[in-house]
This record gives structure tokens, sequence and C-alpha cells, in this order.
């Protein structure tokens, strides 16, 4: 048995199994399973740091006081897409990987971009409330094939909403700088300048990730840009978006709604718990990933880095590229 001791803080059972257990089980390393989550203070991610070798780690934060005393770790593993709560410098400095599992919940948060967009379109929310009270009345909606979709950002999670988008008939609008215009092309949508995004989309869906440049990236001149009566979505970080100014753009009908899987504050407290408690807003509490073949996909490739990197090996997500040379790992 190997002395490497392992950490996971995600959920453990998952669809009736093990998947990130059954790995370290038959590589021979140790775990131990810590549920984390958002509640967790950074005492408490450095308490159960101490003397392990890899965190399979949810949303905890991974900065210079939750790792101090962490000697022992070469490898977090995050279960998603997003490290913006791991302090890449930090990591690196100390010789720790960091690891990402991309790809394998793309159709997950692209479904749910969908069926957010559908709840506000069709009113779904608000029909579902009126029959419950009683009433049997719901404001008109829209046909999808009329209208046009705007992504920011066009990923792996933006590409399969793109071919959702298609499904629908739907005009498709992209701006991402960093894919041609070509293979937008060729999945069915039209790469534009944000300008033109903005002005023409019906609904605008949020594919970036979180950083100090995207921080509130969607603010007051943003929403005032977008096309009156339009939609946004938003299934990747609450962050991104200025709350205060998203409230005001849906209380004056500058925007018809807001589809929200993620929030500034989570669980939503403040700003955070006024702008999701609004008629206009369909909330979700950031699930995106939560389906079975998602979650036991995530489970295993965070897992199967921990192992390679305590193996000796090189894992193929790697985030903080640098630590790689430091390592003498390629």
């Amino acid at each position: 048995m190997s002395d490497n001791r392992c950490i996971i803080t995600v959920g453990l059972e998952i669809g009736g199994g093990k998947p990130a257990a059954d790995i370290l089980e038959a590589a021979g390393f140790p775990w131990t399973h810590r549920y984390g989550g958002p509640h967790w203070e950074d005492d408490a991610t450095r308490d159960v740091l101490q003397g392990a070798s890899a965190v399979l780690a949810g949303s905890e934060y991974f900065n210079a006081k939750t790792l101090e005393g962490a000697d022992q770790l070469q490898v977090i593993a995050r279960n998603g897409v997003g490290y913006d709560k791991c302090d890449l410098e930090e990591c690196t400095e100390r010789g720790i990987v960091v690891t990402y599992t991309p790809g394998v919940m793309a159709d997950a948060v692209a479904d749910l971009s969908f069926a957010l967009l559908l709840a506000m379109v069709r009113n779904i929310s608000t029909g579902d409330r009126a029959i419950k009270a009683g009433e049997y009345d719901v404001p008109i909606g829209e046909d999808l094939p009329s209208m046009t979709l705007g992504l920011l950002g066009c990923g792996r999670i933006g590409a399969e909403t793109v071919r959702r988008a298609t499904g629908f008939r739907m005009r498709i609008l992209v701006h991402d700088p960093f894919v041609d215009a070509a293979s937008l092309q060729a999945m069915g949508a039209e790469a534009v300048d944000r300008a033109t995004l903005l002005a023409e989309a019906d609904a605008i869906s949020l594919h970036v990730p979180m950083t100090d440049e995207n921080a509130n990236i969607v603010d007051a001149d943003f929403l005032g840009a977008m096309k009156k009566g339009s939609y946004l979505i938003n299934t990747a970080r609450g962050g991104l978006v200025d709350e205060p100014a998203l409230i005001k753009a849906l209380q004056s009908g500058q925007l018809a709604g807001a589809g929200l899987d993620c929030q500034a504050t989570e669980p939503p407290v403040g700003v955070s718990a006024d702008l999701v408690a609004m008629d206009q807003v369909v909330a979700s509490p950031h699930s995106g990933s939560l389906t079975i073949t998602a979650r036991v996909r995530m489970a295993q490739m965070a897992a199967q880095s921990m192992v390679d990197v305590l193996q000796g090996r090189t894992p193929k997500q790697v985030v903080n590229r640098d630590v790689l040379a430091k390592l003498g790992l390629q």
C-alpha cells in the first residue's frame, strides 16, 4: 500500500457507484472522503490538506492560507472546468499540479443552458406558479426558430450549445476571438464582433471563463447595448455579471429575463438573493454538471489525474503547465 494519502471533497456516491474511489483503490492509493463545498471556511480546507498528497476538489479555495502546511500536496484535481478558486501562482511555486475536467460536462451544461432559455421564453416558471395558485393564464411566448441566439465565448460547452441551437433552427451569432470564423461556420454559427452580438441577439448565453479580465464583463454598458426585451443566460460563473446592473436592466424592461445557474454569491445572499427572487429570473443552484453521466466522467478524469501525478506521469489536463518543468515532467 502506498504512503500517499488522497482526499475527496466532493460527492462520493454517484449513480450507485464510487468512480473516483474505485480508480484510487485500483492504483493502491488510500483515500478519505471529507465532503467540502462553498460553505467551507479556509481554516477547514487548510486542516484537511495537512498530510495529504492529492485532493479531488470541489469548490474550496486554494491559496496561501489554505495551502499553509500542505507540504506533502502534489496535485489538486478540480472536479469541474473552473479553476478561478485556485491561486495558480501559489500552486506552481509550491510544486503543486492543478488539473481540471474539461469536455466531459459539456453536454450537461449545454442542456441546462437550453432548459433555462426555454423556461424563460415559454414562461414555464410563471405558468407553474399560476396553475398551482388556481389560475390558468400565462404571458405569450415565442418560437425559438424565430429567435437569434448569441454566444459570448465558444469553447467545448459553447460548441455543444451551438449544436443544440441548430436543432432548434435558430440563427446563431458567436463572439470569440479565439475561435476562427471558418470553424464557427462549419458548426452553423456566424462570427461577429461584440457590438453586433449585443445588438442582434434575442438571447445571449455566457461561455467564458472567470478571470480578472472577465469579472463583471456583463455590466451596465453591456446590458444597455443588448437588444431591448432580450434574455441573458449564465451557466458559467456568477462573477461575470454585475448583479446590481442586471437587476436594474430587468426592472426597467431592458431585459425580459435572465436564466442563472450561478450567482456572484453562492448560496445567494444580499444582492444575489435579491436577484434570484425576481419574477423575471429563472435560477438554479449551480447544477449545470449535475447529471449522473457528467459527474461519473468528471470524477474518473479527476481521479486519474491524481494517480498520474502520484505515479510520476503527466496528466492530460494540466492548468498550470509551468509547474511541469519544475517537477521534471513534460
